[in-house]
């Protein structure tokens, strides 16, 4: 049984619906995240820190 079942097609639906969404949501979210360009000086901990913070945006 899966976790699902006691919904019906609707509620089903809908929950689809929100996990498309949030699907596509995550794909630009990587999609913006790989053009974020590493310091011409800049260390792998300074990358981090700005993909720390592209991640709380």
């Amino acid at each position: 049984m899966g976790k699902w079942d006691h919904l019906d097609r609707e509620q089903i639906e809908v929950k689809l619906d929100v996990l498309i969404l949030e699907n596509e949501r995550l794909k630009a979210e990587i999609a913006r995240l790989r053009g974020v360009k590493p310091a011409a000086s800049g260390s792998m901990e300074s990358m981090s820190t700005k993909l720390r913070e592209a991640l709380y945006e």
